[in-house]
């Protein structure tokens, strides 16, 4: 008699909101949508809301909603943001490889657009704006690892809203996957994607340092200046 098939991993995510907001709904809408595509028969989602179960999210270490923690299969991993850029997500549950041969749709933006990302406008691919994939490493919940989450977040909303990805990785939980990055000191900032990789090592708070390291804004001592 052959042998039966393996029997497929079951996925058990977590979406952490705050209230019925029109991005907490967003982001339980495009969830469900990657999960029906991708893992169809074998996914559970639960939806927890931090204004009734406010004590969760010390267990889960939340520090910006919507979260999306992914607590099987290990190792757990967490994806902020309203999950609208199906790509990114699946690169960061590990559904889909990360591969640099693999072509990303960044969002389009222009000064007159709507900041707020869209699934019409992810389709749409802009050579100039790429998609920013980062990993910070952190060593528990300390006040320095809440101080580079919440600076990450900020910058994050304010320069790549709508076309990043942030990982939130605790050594203490994952030791592997920071050794197999090299991690020697946190918190530890990697840009996966775009390349070539990069990274810094602080709490996040020098701004300027941070866009200039991550090509999202050039020093300006660095601009060529034209005589009149």
């Amino acid at each position: 008699m052959p042998p039966s098939p393996p029997e497929k991993e079951r996925w058990i995510l977590r979406l952490y909101v705050a209230g019925q907001t029109q991005k907490s709904n967003q982001a339980l809408a495009n969830l469900k949508r990657i999960c029906h595509t991708h893992l169809l028969g074998r996914y559970q989602i639960e939806v927890v809301d931090l204004q009734l179960q406010p004590t969760l999210a010390a267990g889960d270490q939340i520090m910006a909603i919507p979260t999306l923690v992914r607590r099987l299969p290990p190792p757990l991993k967490k994806i902020i943001g309203d999950l609208s850029n199906e790509h990114r997500v699946l690169i960061g549950l590990d559904l889909r490889p990360f591969s640099v041969n693999h072509s990303i749709s960044p969002l389009p933006m222009s000064p007159h657009s709507d900041p707020t990302p869209s699934l019409a406008t992810e389709t749409q691919p802009t050579k100039s704006q790429p998609t920013y994939l980062l990993r910070l490493y952190i060593a528990g919940m300390t006040p320095r690892s809440t101080l580079a989450i919440q600076n990450l977040h900020t910058l994050c909303e304010e320069h790549l809203h709508g076309r990043y990805s942030v990982e939130v990785i605790d050594i203490y939980q994952q030791p592997l996957l920071a050794e197999r990055d090299q991690i020697m000191a946190v918190p530890t900032l990697l840009r996966k994607l775009p390349e070539p990789l990069r990274r810094f090592v602080g709490d996040m708070s020098n701004t300027q340092d941070l866009l200039i390291g991550l090509d999202i804004r050039t020093r300006p001592d660095s601009i060529p200046r034209h005589d009149p």
